[in-house]
C-alpha cells in the first residue's frame, strides 16, 4: 500500500489520472484501440525494502526507483521492465557488497587467529624443564641422579651437568627437593584417605574383610616423609 501510495504521489501524471478515476477503475476506454489498466499503472515502482532503506537505511536507493514513467506505454510491459531492471541493478550491488562481507568476517575472526598464533609461538618458545621427579624419555629425562642434601633421586638430560653447576646446581637440588616433598605429602594424604576410607565401609557394612584390607593396606609416600623429615632434623 505505501509503495502503491508513493508511485502515485511521486508522478504528477499519475496523481492526476487518479484523481479523476480512483483505484476502482481497472478499465477505462481512452479513445484509443487499446485499453489501458490504471489499478495496474498504479503498482508500486518501488519495493517495501527499498522505501525502508529510504528512511532507514541512510542513503537514497539508486537505479532501483522509476518516479517518472510514460503512461503510455503498455501497463503490462511496464512492471516487467521494472523487475527486470531491478534483478540488473541489484546484481552489481550484491557484487560490491560481497567484499564488504568477506572483510568483515575477517575482522570477527581476528581474534580467533591472534590467540592460535599466539599459541602457537609459545609451544615453540617454551622450554623443556631442566629435570623431572620421574624417568621421561619423551622429553630426555633419562640421566638419574640424586640430590645432595636429601638423596632425592631425579632424572635429567645428557647435557646436564655442562649447564648446570656450583651455585646453580645447589639451586636447582633445592628446587628439586621441594617439589618432592610436596608430592609425597599428597600422596601420603591420599593413602591416609583411602585407609580411612576403607575402615568406615569396614565398620558401615560390617564386613571382615574390607576391615583386613584397611588394616594391611600399606602408606609408603607417608613413610617416604618421615623418613625424609628425620633427615632433614639430623642435618
Amino acid at each position: 500500500a505505501i509503495g502503491n501510495a508513493f508511485a502515485v504521489l511521486s508522478n504528477p501524471e499519475k496523481r492526476l489520472r487518479y484523481d479523476e478515476l480512483g483505484r476502482d477503475h481497472e478499465h477505462v476506454s481512452t479513445g484509443q484501440a487499446r485499453h489501458y489498466n490504471y489499478y495496474t499503472e498504479f503498482e508500486a515502482d518501488i519495493t517495501p525494502e527499498e522505501i525502508f532503506n529510504v528512511f532507514f537505511g541512510g542513503h537514497f536507493p539508486t537505479g532501483n526507483i522509476h518516479m517518472f514513467s510514460n503512461v503510455a506505454r503498455d501497463a503490462h510491459y511496464y512492471p516487467r521492465r521494472h523487475r527486470a531492471e531491478r534483478a540488473w541493478t541489484q546484481e552489481p550491488e550484491e557484487e560490491e557488497h560481497r567484499p564488504q562481507n568477506s572483510y568483515s568476517a575477517f575482522i570477527q575472526l581476528m581474534p580467533v587467529f591472534i590467540i592460535i598464533i599466539v599459541s602457537v609461538i609459545t609451544q615453540l618458545m617454551a622450554t623443556n624443564p631442566p629435570y623431572s621427579l620421574f624417568y621421561k624419555s619423551s622429553i630426555g629425562h633419562v640421566v638419574s641422579r640424586e640430590t645432595e642434601n636429601l638423596q632425592v633421586p631425579y632424572y635429567v638430560d645428557k647435557n646436564f651437568e655442562k649447564n648446570y653447576q656450583g651455585a646453580e646446581l645447589q639451586e636447582l637440588e633445592k628446587t628439586v627437593e621441594k617439589d618432592y616433598i610436596d608430592y609425597i605429602q599428597t600422596s601420603c594424604w591420599k593413602e591416609k584417605q583411602q585407609k580411612s576410607d576403607l575402615s568406615n565401609l569396614a565398620k558401615l557394612y560390617r564386613d571382615e574383610r574390607l576391615k583386613q584390607k584397611a588394616e594391611s593396606l600399606k602408606l609408603e609416600h607417608c613413610e617416604k616423609l618421615s623418613s625424609l623429615i628425620g633427615m632433614h632434623k639430623g642435618g
